[in-house]
C-alpha cells in the first residue's frame, strides 16, 4: 500500500511504500532540498485529490537513508545537518558537473556532439564559380582585345586608303606598293594639285622666219614646292593690236612635253620644264599673248 509523505523543509510530497518507511525506520532523504526526516511523523491524509496529482514524486530506494545515516542522523546536531546538506549539495553538483563533462567527452567522441568542421565540399563550389568567372572574364577580356585590334587594323587601312596620295607625296618609296595595292582594289593614286606652286618663266613667241604664218612659242614651267605635282594644263592665248584675244586654245601636257617624259611620275619637286611650241594663225594677224597654267 502507497501512503503520502511530504518534507518539513521544501514541503514536497512523495509517494512511499509501507516497506520502504519499515526499513530504516522511516528514515529518508528529500529529493528536492535533500533534507532528512521522518517520513512516518510527515505522514499526509491520502485523498482521491492528491492521488491524482501528478507533482507528487515517489520516493525511490535512494531517497531512503542508509543505517549509517540513520545513526548519524540521530548523533548530529541541527548546524551539522546544515552542513552535510551544503556538503551533499556540493557534492551531488560536482557529480553532476563531472557527469556531464563525461557525457560531453563520450558524445565527441562517439559523434553524439559533432563539432562544426570546415566543409570542402562548400570551398570547392566557391572556386569551382570563381574559376568559371575567371574564365569568362578572361573570355570576355580576349574578345574585346580581339574586337579592338579588327577596330585598330580597319582604321590603319582606311586611313591609307583615303590618304593613298599624301603618302604618295611625301613617302616617294612606298608610292610603287601603294600602286600594286590599287590594281587589287581598282583604285588609282593622284599627284596633288596646286597651281599655286607653278611658275612661268621665261616666255616668248616669236614668227619662224622661214615658215609664213607659223608662230613659236617658247616657256619655261618651274615647280617651287617640296612634293611632286600632277603637271597642269598650259592655256595660251593671242591677242591682236588692241590687246583683244583672236585665238586661244589649252594644251595638255602630253602636247607640251617631250615624248620621253613619263606623265605618270609627275612634276617633281625644284624641276623645270622647258615648253617649245609652233603654232599657225591662218593668216590672222596677232600681235601679242596671254599664257596661264591650270587644272
Amino acid at each position: 500500500m502507497r501512503v503520502i509523505t511530504h518534507c518539513p523543509a521544501c514541503h514536497a510530497q512523495f509517494f512511499a511504500t509501507e516497506e520502504q518507511l519499515n526499513k530504516h525506520g522511516g528514515k529518508v532523504r528529500c529529493g528536492q532540498c535533500l533534507q532528512i526526516f521522518d517520513a512516518k511523523s510527515q505522514l499526509v491524509p491520502v485523498t482521491t485529490d492528491n492521488i491524482q496529482d501528478t507533482s507528487i514524486t515517489s520516493i525511490t530506494f535512494q531517497d531512503i537513508m542508509s543505517p549509517a545515516d540513520v545513526s548519524n542522523t540521530d548523533e548530529k546536531s541541527p548546524t551539522s545537518d546544515i552542513a552535510t546538506n551544503a556538503a551533499a549539495t556540493t557534492a551531488i553538483h560536482t557529480d553532476i558537473n563531472t557527469s556531464n563533462l563525461k557525457q560531453t567527452s563520450e558524445a565527441n567522441k562517439t559523434g553524439g556532439i559533432t563539432r562544426q568542421q570546415p566543409s570542402y565540399v562548400d570551398d570547392a563550389v566557391k572556386k569551382s564559380k570563381l574559376s568559371r568567372k575567371n574564365i569568362a572574364f578572361l573570355s570576355r577580356r580576349w574578345l574585346w582585345a580581339f574586337a579592338c585590334l579588327v577596330l585598330v587594323l580597319t582604321a590603319f587601312i582606311s586611313s591609307i586608303y583615303f590618304l593613298r596620295n599624301e603618302i604618295a607625296i611625301y613617302y616617294p618609296k612606298l608610292k610603287p606598293y601603294l600602286l600594286k595595292a590599287c590594281q587589287q582594289i581598282s583604285c588609282n593614286i593622284e599627284l596633288p594639285k596646286n597651281i599655286e606652286l607653278i611658275v612661268i618663266d621665261d616666255s616668248d613667241m616669236q614668227e619662224d622666219a622661214e615658215h609664213s604664218g607659223l608662230i613659236r612659242f617658247t616657256s619655261k614651267l618651274i615647280n617651287t614646292g617640296s612634293y611632286f605635282l600632277q603637271y597642269p594644263n598650259l592655256e595660251l592665248t593671242l591677242t591682236d593690236v588692241d590687246d583683244k584675244p583672236v585665238l586661244r586654245r589649252i594644251f595638255k601636257p602630253e602636247e607640251y612635253l617631250a615624248l620621253d617624259s613619263n606623265i605618270a611620275d609627275g612634276f617633281g619637286a625644284g624641276d623645270e620644264v622647258t615648253i617649245t611650241l609652233a603654232i599657225t594663225t591662218s593668216d590672222i594677224a596677232v600681235a601679242g599673248y596671254r599664257v596661264f597654267v591650270t587644272y
